[in-house]
């Protein structure tokens, strides 16, 4: 049988860090990974998804971002020197809310639209939207009541991500638990329009 330690190592993980320094790679959820003695925050840029690979001690080691990664929520627990926390989630019941997104009139006949969120450190295709007609999509979903979720609209990959009307990446939309919460998201360009 394939050692727990050894298996994560030979796979990669997406995650999004928020800092990196001689403490570890705090990422987005709230853990902090330790930094294997191979690693360096040399190339890591806070908000800026990278790939980890685990060494056979399940520390890590900042690669650049491979697309075929797993999603931070198969990372190990052994991995974190901080795990993150039950603690941090917020008291409440669950509720559900609705995003409504309109989509720019360039986007590709037939493409569809998903949510990138951080429980999935920004997975391009973690959430497909439901499409309502030419040019909105939906999603309903469950949140903790009082919570809060951070994400992002692509067409389902991180080359065609959304943009705002000058071509840059706009900060991430925060979807907050209130019960019954409508948000409108409106996309303005893609990150492949040319």
């Amino acid at each position: 049988m394939i050692a727990a330690a050894a298996l994560a190592a030979a796979l990669t993980f997406r995650v999004i860090p928020l800092a990196c320094g001689p403490n570890g790679l705090a990422i987005s959820g709230g853990g902090v990974l330790r930094i294997s003695p191979q690693g360096s925050c040399a190339s890591v840029v806070p908000g800026r998804a990278i790939s980890i690979t685990l060494d056979d001690q399940t520390r890590v080691i900042p690669q650049t971002l491979d697309a075929a990664s797993h999603p931070a929520t198969e990372i190990p627990k052994t991995a974190f020197s901080i795990a993150p926390s039950a603690a941090a989630i917020p008291e409440g019941k669950d509720i559900t809310i609705t995003i409504v997104v309109s989509i720019p009139p360039s986007t590709p006949a037939g493409s569809d639209i998903f949510l990138s969120t951080e429980r999935s450190s920004y997975n391009p295709a973690e959430i497909r939207m439901d499409q309502l007609d030419a040019r909105r999509y939906r999603l309903v979903l469950p949140l903790h009541e009082g919570g809060r979720l951070a994400f992002r609209v692509t067409r389902g990959s991180f080359t065609t991500i959304e943009r705002d009307a000058k071509g840059r990446l706009p900060p991430p939309h925060i979807a907050t638990g209130q019960a019954g919460a409508i948000l409108n998201i409106t996309v303005e360009a893609w990150s492949d329009d040319t």
